[in-house]
């Protein structure tokens, strides 16, 4: 058993076998709760139940590891659907749908390219494991699977209200919201490539990358993220300001970065890069800036 653990093609199976049974139970809450509420409010119900059966089976599975994968397939696997409920495909619809398609790709494929089988342990969750003690599977819930659960729904939601607008309330101009997710996805891929020529090049782990964009940002990554999120915003409000209150998903998203993500990363890797403190304060956190001189 322990060599299936680790067993890269057998631990993508269960994945997708886990995330087939999940996409089918959530669908089935959401057609069971939409004729008796708001079809945002059923989305987010059979979303959390979803997450619940992710959760229950990365416990079975042994990892909490099991959830990565729920936050790049999440939002394309409820946007489709839901274009079928609304019985809304268009071009305008549809071409969300392709650059979501590509983002989602990408960081799939990025996520299978580092996944080493069932017996992997992001070092975030054996930390939060190793503080949380006997409270870790309420955190693993709460923390590591639920609550970027929320956020991603939460700015993905202009997707989703986008899906349901009728045809005249369409516009050419709604396909800037999709030009700024393809700058998004580029950030990230320009990022990634100069990331792994970065570590192909080090002497050392303990070596700070100063190529490319990370010479202007310590999270040229990040910012293709947050980048996204706002153009998923965009595709709604830009024609229909009166909605401009679902960006409110894109902000949420960029403070967990600024206030959890971020901060937790740069804390981990000072242990083992002491030249991190000078790069932290010569670049930008995120905006590719200039860089700063060290006063000091």
């Amino acid at each position: 058993m322990k060599n299936l653990k680790n067993n890269k093609v057998f631990g993508l199976l269960v994945l997708l076998l886990i995330y087939i049974f999940a996409t089918c139970i959530g669908l089935l809450t959401f057609y069971l709760l939409s004729p008796y509420m708001h079809f945002l409010v059923a989305i987010l119900i059979a979303d959390a139940v979803a997450t619940v059966f992710v959760w229950a089976s990365g416990i079975v599975a042994g990892t909490p590891s099991v959830y990565d994968p729920y936050w790049s397939v999440q939002t394309i696997i409820i946007y489709i659907p839901l274009l079928a409920y609304f019985k809304n495909w268009n071009l305008f619809t549809i071409i969300p749908l392709a650059v979501m398609t590509i983002y989602s790709i990408r960081l799939t494929v990025n996520f299978i390219k580092g996944f080493h089988g069932l017996g992997y342990v992001d070092w975030r969750y054996s930390m939060l494991k190793e503080k949380s003690g006997k409270l870790f599977q309420i955190v693993n819930l709460m923390g590591i699977c639920m609550f970027p659960t929320m956020v991603v729904y939460l700015a993905s939601v202009p997707l989703f209200v986008y899906a349901s607008l009728s045809f005249e309330s369409y516009s050419y101009l709604d396909f800037i919201g999709s030009g700024v997710i393809l700058l998004g996805v580029l950030f990230e891929l320009i990022a990634d490539l100069q990331m792994k020529k970065f570590i192909k090049i080090r002497e050392s782990r303990e070596q700070v990358i100063n190529i490319g964009m990370w010479k202007y940002s310590r999270h040229p990554n990040y910012l293709g993220e947050i980048i996204i999120w706002f153009g998923v915003a965009l595709i709604l409000i830009v024609n229909n300001i009166q909605l401009a209150y679902w960006i409110s998903g894109a902000v949420v998203n960029l403070l967990m970065f600024l206030i959890i993500s971020i901060p937790m990363e740069e804390k981990h890797m000072l242990e083992y890069k002491p030249n991190l403190k000078e790069y932290i304060k010569t670049t930008s956190c995120l905006l590719l800036l200039p860089r700063r001189k060290n006063k000091e």
